[in-house]
């Protein structure tokens, strides 16, 4: 738990009880994102953070109680959960875009999240895991949804070519999941050795060291930034060709700005920018059918397993990222 910014601990909690429409799931694995560090430094506006918090908005476990009127979900069954909690009534959840839900609640913000050993959760959010699924690879169902609904938003088509800018979670998830539509290369680019190595082994056709020198420019029809730095920002606006598309995945971090890129780029070269924020509930279940139809494997993009225990451990790796790191999971011990 994060009592406060810069206060970290393991503590007891009251074991909660599902109430009508809820779950309770006993959480097996949770992934460490770098917004974890930022809720533990005290780095998010207040309004997406509720303290103390138990972070955890990338996790799977199996249902531990079902509540009144609860249907198609069984105690052992193994799940998924939506991170956001959308209220389905306000004008944004109407129209679809349950992630700009206007009355904000999100499961390891401002709810217990899969640090916990046990999470309440709405039943709506709740998706069941396909069996052939490994806790940790589900994990990866909510990033692989903030980047399968960029992806839509993008257009990606067949024939393509496709860059990604950065290859952590996002960018491995961008790699593989860019694959499905086909295209005709993706070009990874990164700074580090080992990740560009990783970008090869989940498919990326080419793989660029940036920090070597200028890379071929104007070649893509579609690049997707996902480094979240704003010179990543700026030369994915000159990656693509004139007339192509830019989406922005990565988040540079408070009061960054777009400052080197020259205001008249995007107009002259007649460029679509295009900001893409977490996930509906609809792409959601998207990528859970992809798991169930064996479409997708997430299993190679988790690196690194430490017990929760020693979250410390997994912090530091995330902070300093010594050789090839993509997705880092906490495991709670198996009940019993």
């Amino acid at each position: 738990m994060i009592e406060q910014p810069g206060v970290i601990g393991l503590r007891e909690l009251e074991a909660p009880s599902a109430g009508p429409g809820e779950v309770v799931v006993r959480s097996r694995a949770a992934g460490v994102c770098r917004t974890d560090l930022e809720v533990l430094r005290g780095e998010l506006d207040r309004r997406w953070v509720r303290y103390p918090c138990v972070p955890g908005h990338e996790w799977s476990g199996e249902v531990a109680e079902v509540g009144e009127g609860v249907e198609g979900l069984s105690s052992g069954d193994r799940v998924v959960c939506e991170g956001i909690v959308p209220c389905l009534s306000c004008p944004r959840c109407l129209a679809g875009e349950t992630n700009l839900c206007q009355n904000y609640d999100q499961l390891g913000f401002t709810r217990v999240g899969g640090y916990g050993e046990l999470v309440l959760a709405p039943a709506r959010i709740v998706h069941r895991l396909p069996q052939h699924v490994s806790f940790e690879a589900g994990v990866l169902v909510e990033p692989a949804s903030v980047v399968l609904r960029a992806l839509e938003r993008a257009r990606l088509a067949a024939g393509e070519a496709v860059g990604v800018v950065g290859v952590g979670t996002l960018g491995s998830l961008a790699i593989v999941l860019a694959r499905l539509a086909g295209p005709a290369r993706i070009v990874a680019y990164g700074i580090r050795e080992e990740e560009l190595e990783l970008a090869r082994r989940l498919g990326a056709d080419e793989a660029l060291d940036v920090s070597a020198g200028e890379p071929p420019l104007g070649e893509l029809d579609l690049v997707l930034e996902t480094a979240g730095a704003v010179p990543a920002v700026e030369l994915s606006t000159r990656l693509v060709r004139e007339g192509g598309r830019v989406v922005l995945l990565g988040i540079a971090g408070e009061g960054k700005t777009l400052a080197p890129v020259p205001a008249d780029r995007i107009a002259l070269r007649d460029l679509e920018l295009i900001g893409s924020v977490a996930y509906t509930s609809a792409v959601w279940a998207r990528v859970v059918a992809l798991l169930a139809d064996r479409r997708v494997d997430f299993s190679p993009i988790v690196t690194h397993r430490f017990p929760l225990a020693e979250f410390e451990r997994a912090f530091d790796l995330l902070e300093n990222r010594e050789g090839i790191v993509a997705k880092i999971v906490l495991e709670h011990a198996p009940p019993g």
